[in-house]
């Protein structure tokens, strides 16, 4: 029988590590939840200086207390996981003669486990899973000398599987601090290519739900993500992020309380915070500006606290946020060679833009523009609707009391504003107006609708109370 290897911690105190190379993280593949605990605590007894694969040993036990689990889900859930992974490949793609290529590289060799089937308990702490690796892995996992990433276990233990597959791209860029990933190029990745053709629903259900988890459980914090457009069309998405500091991992990681930040504008003193008290903290717009860009404009541009505490008395948000993205895409373009914090100031202060920034306050315009055209031309159907079902109200009144348009006309002729018009109407034709004058002239013919409407408000409450929530839905209002 093989020996079976023995989890160890890896680096300095008690800190477990996990090394792939870059071309796994950025290879095609797709886990769910206990596919990704299973590998990671395979990976996770993985030794720098191992030569060779060895029989390893995953307990139940391990993954509760690592992965922060109930004890009642189940050894069988891992047992499904590590027998689905049995089935699955890596796919690393690569370029021949200019023509893309793919190798696939299966997982596991072989998985032994208990068939029994269990519903939690006591007896589950003691199950375990032994499994070897293929050997056509070892490229991918072992000796790894260059091109590879490394990071610790404990920095994505509470992430799904689509967020922990952006910590490990964003992890591979840490030095420099952003990185670019194309649309179509990620959902390749994560094999997502038939269930979100479009980048909104990408976005919304993949990126931002990654950038939450991310920013709240690991030791990176995501400080903006920027979409790059192609022509009219979004095609990549580009990260920028820094590592947190040491406080705010030992924050994260429970190792001191929390403190709660004093106004940068009065004299109180920092207090810890009591978990068994709410809080109410009364926030001042600048203290939000502040804390709001504090990583990015502090931390990432070095600006100092006191200025930029300053600054965010004198400018807003807007400003602030576009002083941010042009200073980024001005390093990024090679313009900043020293000093970024003093390019960010003036960037500010003067209100510096760009090509990017101005097409994209273009194409907000354009985008305004064009909603406000066609809101205005939903409006429009809906004041024709309004106007053909008050008609043929008004035909089922007037056939039940016909004395109604009567007396709208009455009205109308004795009105301060419209008796001068009508007189001006029937001085043109040199005779008296008649009913039929009142339907066939469109401006005698609204003024009587409007008035029967008016005099019966009742009788058309319906028809009303309809459009206005209709108009409303439209965010505009009636003419």
């Amino acid at each position: 029988m093989a020996k079976v290897t023995k989890t160890k911690k890896k680096g300095s105190k008690g800190i477990t590590l996990i090394r792939k190379s870059n071309d796994l993280i950025e290879a095609r593949y797709k886990f769910d939840v206990w596919e990704m605990r299973f590998f990671l605590s395979v990976l996770a007894q993985i030794r720098r200086e191992d030569d060779d694969f060895k029989v390893y040993r995953v307990w139940y036990k391990d993954i509760v207390k690592t992965f922060g689990l109930k004890t009642h889900q189940s050894y069988d859930m891992l047992r499904e996981g590590a027998k689905k992974l049995m089935n699955k490949s890596f796919y690393v793609q690569y370029e021949d003669k200019g023509k893309p290529r793919e190798t696939q590289y299966h997982i596991l060799r072989k998985l032994d486990y208990s068939t029994q089937s269990k519903e939690g308990g006591r007896e589950d702490q003691q199950e375990y899973i032994d499994l070897t690796i293929e050997q056509e892995m070892k490229p991918f996992l072992l000796q790894l000398q260059k091109s590879f990433t490394t990071y610790e276990l404990r920095n994505v233990t509470k992430l799904g599987a689509y967020p922990m597959r952006f910590y490990e791209l964003l992890k591979q860029y840490e030095v420099i601090g952003n990185r670019l990933l194309k649309f179509e190029e990620l959902k390749r990745m994560f094999e997502l290519e038939k269930e979100y053709p479009r980048f909104p629903n990408f976005f919304q259900k993949i990126i931002q739900p990654a950038v939450r988890d991310i920013n709240k459980f690991t030791d990176l914090e995501i400080t903006e993500v920027e979409k790059v457009k192609e022509g009219s069309k979004i095609s990549s998405v580009r990260f920028y992020f820094r590592h947190k500091n040491q406080e705010e991992l030992e924050i994260l990681r429970g190792e001191r309380p929390a403190v709660i930040q004093p106004s940068l504008f009065d004299d109180t003193p920092p207090q810890y915070s009591d978990p068994t008290k709410p809080q109410i903290l009364l926030e001042t717009e600048p203290d939000r500006l502040f804390s709001l860009f504090y990583s990015r404009v502090v931390e990432n541009m070095g600006v100092t606290p006191l200025v930029f505490a300053d600054l965010v008395k004198q400018y807003n948000e807007e400003q602030i946020s576009q002083a941010v993205r042009v200073t980024n895409r001005a390093k990024i373009n090679g313009m900043i060679k020293t000093n970024m914090s003093g390019y960010f100031v003036q960037a500010l202060k003067q209100g510096y833009t760009d090509q990017k920034e101005e097409a994209d306050k273009k194409k907000v315009k354009e985008d305004k523009a064009k909603k406000d055209n066609q809101r205005q031309d939903a409006l429009r159907v809906l004041e024709d609707e309004k106007e053909m079902m008050l008609k043929d109200r008004i035909r089922e009144l007037v056939s039940e009391n016909p004395k109604l348009t009567e007396q709208a006309i009455v009205f109308l002729q004795n009105n301060t504003y419209t008796k001068p018009m009508i007189e001006v109407i029937a001085k043109n034709l040199k005779r008296a107006l008649t009913i039929e004058d009142y339907r066939q002239e469109v401006q005698l013919r609204d003024w009587v609708i409007k008035t029967i409407v008016e005099q019966n408000k009742e009788a058309f409450a319906d028809i009303l109370a309809d459009f206005e929530e209709k108009v409303a839905r439209l965010g505009g209002s009636p003419f």
